[in-house]
């Protein structure tokens, strides 16, 4: 069997299904594919979304989609803690699978043509990192695909890069997290995030992300971890703070994943191969959030998709042009957050977890943080606590 088209979008998430609506809308005749049997289905994720950036939407988020409110964040190391709230801090958490659903139904809407249950398995080149077909199994059974472009929005562990021998992960680039989906919590706030930093993460941070009165997924993860994640999790749910909200829980859902922390390419655009989502790391640091980043960015990708397709010459430096002029604020910020996170996460001795407690939560700027390197773990945590009180 042989198909046509000229955008394939590979993956069906947040970022592949905003690309293909975006592509479609241009005027390509585009294919999604994504190797689940539905849309939705059994997806990883903490489900959380950051109210300030919904006016850079392509589209409104229906009420409905948002299941939960919350009002801000709770911040929490060896017992100290502060709560954040306003503009920024605000959030939504979603059901991934209706969300999802939902996006999938606007690109089916807007003459996508969705296959379910699709897995690419090959892709043949007629030049270096251009694709002129992809190999599918639908069922058992093999499909040609001939394109003119390809979006790979097919997250972390993306087959796309790793066809086309791009995919060369190193230590710390992704997160590793181990998290569920936990009902009947007795929640300490049900309308805040909890964050909480210290040893029992793998250098990175552990969460309770409210998704009712008495549900939340709950998980822990970072980008070093030396034992077993579940490990990390135990300890976590021990702390006396932590323990009291879970002590009656249930396990649900097991939401474990790797998370892209750290770029997997230099570029976004290859040929005619283009990156939207985890896989081009297009998620906001400190948090990995990356549900609407992806959303915004894969709608990006799916309109450059359609001038590669009638041959505009574009380069990724367009590309993150692109994206820049759209979200760019944030993700320079999120950039030089990053490159502070990587370097108190490459230090040895617990006070790095004071210090990214005071980075997130904005009691430390860059020259806090400096002061802090000659002092000890004690002196740390007394100058937060002094920062909080000073409030």
């Amino acid at each position: 069997m042989v198909l046509n088209c000229d955008a394939l979008v590979v993956g069906g998430g947040p970022a592949g299904c905003s690309a293909a609506r975006a592509a479609a809308m241009k005027g390509a005749k585009t294919i999604l594919i994504e190797k689940k049997d539905e849309i939705g289905k059994e997806v990883k994720c903490a489900e959380g979304i950051g109210a300030f950036l919904f006016p850079y939407l392509p589209f409104q988020i229906p009420k409905e989609q948002l299941i939960w409110k919350m009002d801000g964040i709770f911040f929490w190391t060896d017992d100290i803690s502060i709560e954040k709230t306003g503009d920024f801090w605000r959030s939504y958490s979603v059901d991934r699978g209706h969300f999802d659903k939902w996006l999938s139904k606007l690109a089916i809407e807007s003459g996508v043509e969705v296959l379910t249950h699709t897995e690419l398995t090959d892709l043949t080149l007629k030049e270096e990192n251009t694709v002129d077909k992809a190999i599918v199994r639908k069922k058992g059974k093999s499909i040609d695909i001939n394109v003119k472009s390809v979006i790979a929005a097919d997250g972390a562990e993306s087959t796309v890069l790793q066809l086309l021998n791009l995919y060369y992960p190193k230590k710390g680039d992704l997160a590793d997290v181990y998290s569920w989906e936990m009902r009947n919590v007795e929640l300490y706030k049900p309308h805040f995030e909890q964050i909480f930093t210290g040893e029992f993460t793998p250098r990175g941070y552990a969460y309770i992300f409210p998704k009712g009165k008495k549900i939340a997924n709950i998980g822990v993860g970072g980008i070093y971890p030396e034992r077993k994640l579940e490990q990390y999790f135990e300890e976590f749910i021990e702390l006396p703070h932590v323990k009291k909200q879970v002590k009656h829980a249930q396990y649900a859902i097991e939401k474990s994943k790797k998370a892209v922390f750290n770029d997997l390419t230099d570029e976004w655009l290859y040929g005619n191969v283009l990156l939207a989502g985890d896989v081009a790391n297009q998620n906001l640091k400190p948090f990995i959030e990356g549900i609407l980043p992806s959303v915004i960015c894969g709608d990006i990708a799916g309109k450059l998709s359609y001038d590669l397709c009638t041959k505009k010459s574009i380069d990724t430096d367009y590309y993150q042009k692109k994206v820049m002029q759209k979200i760019g604020e944030h993700f320079t910020f999120s950039h030089e957050l990053l490159k502070v996170i990587n370097y108190l996460y490459k230090k040895k001795g617990k006070e790095k977890y004071l210090q990214f407690f005071g980075l997130v939560t904005e009691l430390f700027n860059q020259e806090d943080l400096q002061e802090t390197e000659t002092l000890d773990y004690e002196e740390i945590k007394a100058r937060l606590v002094n920062r909080i009180h000073e409030m």
